[in-house]
C-alpha cells in the first residue's frame, strides 16, 4: 500500500519503506519496533511544545521541520503504525 504526504513510501508486511521525506528523495526500511520508538519519540517532542526539530537523511542531510509538519508527521506515522500492526 502506498503512502504519498509529508513522507511517501510502501507498506509491507512488517515494515514501512521510506522514498521521500518532503521533497527528498531517501529509501529506508523502518520496522514496526523503530516506527514505534520514532513515534514515541516525536510525540515527547510535540507535546513539549517544541517549535522545531531537525531530521537527518541518509544519515548527513538535516531537514529543519517546523511545529506543525512535527504534528503532520506524526499523524502519518501513526496512520502507517496502524496499518501494520
Amino acid at each position: 500500500m502506498e503512502v504519498n504526504g509529508l513522507i511517501s513510501g510502501e507498506i509491507e508486511e512488517n515494515a514501512f519503506v521510506l522514498t521521500k521525506f518532503k521533497h527528498m528523495d531517501t529509501q529506508s526500511v523502518i520496522s514496526r519496533e523503530r516506527l514505534e520508538a520514532i513515534c514515541n519519540y516525536l510525540m515527547k517532542k510535540v507535546d513539549s511544545g517544541e517549535q522545531e526539530h531537525f531530521i537527518t537523511l541518509n544519515d548527513q542531510m538535516p531537514v529543519r521541520i517546523n511545529h506543525s509538519e512535527m504534528e503532520e508527521l506524526l499523524q502519518e506515522l501513526n496512520d502507517i503504525r496502524g496499518r501494520l500492526m
